[in-house]
């Protein structure tokens, strides 16, 4: 019997192939419904999926300028047909707009728009035209152009000097990059006219927010410093432009990651867009004039949302860090999600965010935290806090900051990860032992995802941990080098009818005997199994694994296997045929990998939520 899909279960279908590109385009041509649909996800972000490849495509800069050109055709096209207001002159896009009315106003669809990959297109696009000798219809824009700004005389002497463009139009940069400008202004105000869906804008000039998918290799490679005058100013004019109100008042998610200030462009947008879910603020690749007057516009953006729900600083430059925070009180009702990443010495984060009570996930990642700010959360109480995440964090005392978030805040918490954190070593704090698993144990009886740094002197806590939290469903657990024979088997003195994830990415020593007791009396019905920058995993180990979870009732469904051993290939027959994931790779002493398995691809470490690729050393 066949059954047929309506055009709801389609979409909830559709949206899993969001970022495969590919797929959506076969998609296209299976019939008109899945066609429709397909059409609506290649186009919500089209200058971003212009220039998504899969990894080393292979693509060379001729076949990018065209495509360049043809996507720019298509949506100029768009307007061409649309446009009802006397405001802009479609004349100015004669070199584009020859085409006929398309299938689909694609216009419709467009939902997120980058305004470095909206630079990269149209760079892309005047190149395609130059190398393709449309030399009539750009010297016909750019004449078009000065005759409505020039007066008379202008025009007759650009009259009599016709050949000038014909003869450098190839070897004249200025006028290339005049040409580009001056089609900025022009596109982003015919944007603002006839976008009226758009949900997302970024300034992603070092393409942070590239994945899921990859920047195509044939785009020029990413200096750490990018040039100022990188994006045109045209384009950071588009909160200026008439009609923008009706464009960007419906923004729901804005990234900031632009390597200079750019003051006209964020007071404008404060002023059109208001309704804010989620705002990024990425100064990593910042320039180094900071100016407070200049941060402080950053500020006023947040202070006019009106439900701010998720909020992200990323290295943020401490001396202006405070000024662009100022305004995270007034989105204290709504503030759900709370991420910073960077070092911060002299300020405190948490004399703001104390005010966020509403906060449900809370993110710290390379952070140096304050000795003030311990007595400032010990009277802190997030009651809605149910994830809590820290990375690469310093303590400056022997107390670490989320035991004390814990203890007022963990009834709820149902995802706790405290990987790679550091802490003084001195005459005040010898022989000082984290109780951070046993606060854990205290405070967070809804636990269900748990990642630690664990020592040996901490296992009795862990195991204790294991035995508070019932619920655990995902557990990674990494370590400085040493022997934990005992570990496994304490941990199993307690059912975990839940875990289905266990990860250890220590590089700890332990026996197949002491790994088979942990999977038999802890009964963990476990479906994925990581083990990383292991000196023991050998055919015992993995004939362990196999013999308890390769049968049909119990399977694995994923096994990841990083070690200095080598396996049998007999043993590897049998596990890529029992496990439909299964990739096994051999490291040396440097944890640098060798040899890969089956799956051809490195296991991808991910710390709840934020993917970070790491190699613990043998010491911390």
């Amino acid at each position: 019997m066949i059954v047929k899909l309506d055009r709801d279960c389609l979409w909830q279908i559709f949206s899993n192939l969001e970022h495969d590109k590919k797929s959506l385009h076969s998609t296209i041509l299976v019939n008109r419904i899945w066609c429709e649909i397909a059409i609506q996800f290649l186009w919500k972000k089209p200058f971003r999926y212009l220039y998504t490849c899969p990894k080393a495509c292979g693509c060379v800069a001729e076949n990018r300028h065209k495509k360049a050109r043809n996507l720019l055709s298509t949506f100029i096209t768009c307007m061409a047909h649309n446009q009802t207001s006397n405001s802009i002159d479609i004349q100015d896009f004669v070199v584009w707009t020859a085409s006929p009315p398309t299938t689909f106003n694609y216009l419709s669809f467009l939902r997120h728009i980058d305004l470095y990959d909206l630079f990269l297109t149209l760079k892309d696009g005047v190149k395609y035209l130059i190398s393709n000798q449309y030399f009539d219809f750009v010297i016909a824009y750019q004449r078009h152009k000065q005759h409505k700004q020039d007066n008379y005389q202008q025009q007759q002497q650009n009259n009599n000097n016709n050949n000038i463009y014909s003869s450098n139009i190839q070897d004249n940069n200025n006028w290339e990059s005049k040409v580009i400008q001056e089609m900025s202004r022009d596109i982003c105000k015919l944007l603002v006219l006839h976008c009226s869906n758009l949900k997302n804008l970024s300034i992603d000039m070092a393409n942070k927010i590239w994945l899921p998918g990859y920047r195509c290799s044939s785009l020029p490679n990413i200096s750490f410093w990018i040039t100022f005058d990188e994006i045109p100013i045209e384009l950071l004019k588009i909160p200026t432009y008439s009609g923008s109100i009706n464009c960007l008042s419906q923004l729901v998610e804005f990234y900031w990651g632009s390597t200079h200030w750019t003051s006209e462009f964020l007071v404008a947008l404060s002023k059109v867009s208001r309704k804010l879910k989620k705002l990024v603020i990425d100064m990593s690749n910042f320039g180094r004039n900071e100016s407070i007057t200049n941060a402080q516009h950053l500020g006023k953006l947040i202070v006019a949302q009106t439900a701010l729900q998720d909020i992200e600083f990323i290295k943020c430059k401490p001396t202006i860090l405070p000024v662009i925070m100022q305004g995270l009180r007034t989105q204290s009702k709504t503030l759900s999600r709370f991420f910073f990443q960077g070092m911060v010495k002299d300020f405190s984060v948490f004399s703001e965010l104390v005010h966020c009570i509403n906060l449900q996930e809370i993110y710290f990642i390379q952070c140096n935290f304050r000795c003030s700010e311990v007595e400032m959360l010990s009277v802190s109480h997030f009651p809605k806090l149910i994830k809590l995440i820290f990375n690469i964090v310093c303590f400056r005392f022997p107390i670490i900051i989320p035991e004390i978030l814990l203890q007022n805040s963990g009834k709820k918490i149902r995802t706790f990860s405290l990987q790679q954190f550091y802490y003084p070593v001195n005459i005040n704090s010898d022989g000082f032992i984290p109780s951070v698993a046993s606060s854990v144990a205290k405070y967070c009886p809804n636990l269900v995802e748990f990642e630690y740094f664990v020592t040996k002197k901490e296992f009795p806590q862990l195991a204790l941990l294991f035995a508070s939290c019932p619920h655990l469903e995902r557990v990674t657990l990494s370590g400085k080098y040493e022997n934990v024979e005992e570990l496994l088997p304490m941990l199993a003195n307690q059912e975990l009818p839940n875990l289905r994830e266990f990860e250890i990415l220590g590089y700890w020593t332990f026996s197949s005997s002491s790994l088979e007791t942990f999977f038999i009396q802890s009964k963990a019905p476990l479906k994925k199994f990581i083990i990383s920058y292991s000196p023991c995993f050998s055919d015992d180990h993995m004939e362990v694994i196999l013999r308890c979870f390769g049968n049909n009732n119990n399977k694995l469904s994923s096994l990841h296997v990083e070690t200095k051993k080598e396996l049998s290939e007999e043993i590897l027959i049998k596990a890529n045929t029992c496990i439909q994931d299964f990739v096994y790779k051999t490291i040396n002493d440097n944890y640098e990998t060798f040899e890969a398995g089956r799956s051809g691809h490195s296991p991808r470490i991910s710390y709840l939520g934020v993917p970070i690729d790491i190699c613990l050393p043998k010491e911390i």
